[in-house]
């Protein structure tokens, strides 16, 4: 059987020991019922992985006897995900499989078309929220990065954001004349522009194109905005790591 897994923040590594967080803790020792001495597999989200053994000291509950493991490096070229924000549920759902696929960053994105907007009363909830699906999502496909979401921003604050100006931009659009093609792979990080259901409104589009972004399709098909998300994801990460 595989060792279990767990989540620890960098900050929570110290003197070769590491304690775990709370919701962690509880998940170790109340829901998995892991004892004392116990063997267990650590990672931080920054890159690194550990192995060591189980130990309650003083109310939390530790891993101990700390080892570096030798991991699989992160790919080299990162991905943005900037995405229209759509129905809950199917935000979440493809939040978790983006984590899985390998994205870097994900950008909830506020758009003519949108159909959800986050209350400012309950966005820090829900980026916690969000922030755990990736990071369960992580911790499930075995990596030791987990992208970091950002709170949902104007499609038109994106376009200008310097940030992401040295980047390779896409915006994904239906009635693009162009399909993404193997040319369009480049050396540098990538930013991918989803829309929601109903796609990008024409001044949206008009803007993306004089920002510098490449207006692009992904083929005849038409798919729902999370099934965009997934399958751009997935063919930029699969061609620019060959």
């Amino acid at each position: 059987m595989p060792r279990r897994r767990f989540f620890i923040p960098q900050d929570r590594i110290r003197g070769g020991m590491a304690v775990l967080t709370p919701d962690q803790a509880h998940h170790l020792r109340d829901v998995l019922r892991l004892r004392a001495g116990d063997e267990v597999e650590l990672f931080d989200g920054e890159g690194a992985g550990y192995s060591g053994t189980i130990r309650f000291d003083a109310g939390e509950i530790c891993v101990g006897a700390l080892r570096k493991q030798e991991v699989a490096p992160a790919p080299a070229t990162p991905i943005a995900l900037a995405a229209a924000l759509i129905k809950l549920d199917r935000f979440e759902w493809m939040l978790q499989k983006s984590a899985e696929l390998g994205v870097d960053r994900i950008l909830p994105l506020e758009t003519h078309f949108s159909n959800t907007h986050i209350a400012a009363a309950r966005l820090d909830a829900r980026l916690e929220r969000w922030q755990r699906i990736v990071r369960e999502a992580s911790k499930q496909c075995r990596s030791v990065t987990v992208p970091r979401v950002h709170a949902p921003e104007q499609f038109d604050a994106l376009l200008a954001d310097p940030e992401y100006s040295g980047w390779a931009r896409f915006l994904l659009h239906g009635k693009a004349a162009g399909r993404l093609a193997a040319d369009h792979f480049p050396d540098r990080p990538v930013l991918l522009c989803v829309g929601p259901e109903g796609g990008w409104d024409d001044s949206e589009a008009a803007a993306a194109g004089q920002a510098g972004f490449r207006i692009v399709s992904l083929g005849t098909r038409v798919l729902r905005a999370e099934t965009a998300c997934l399958a751009a994801v997935a063919v930029f990460r699969f061609l620019l790591e060959k």
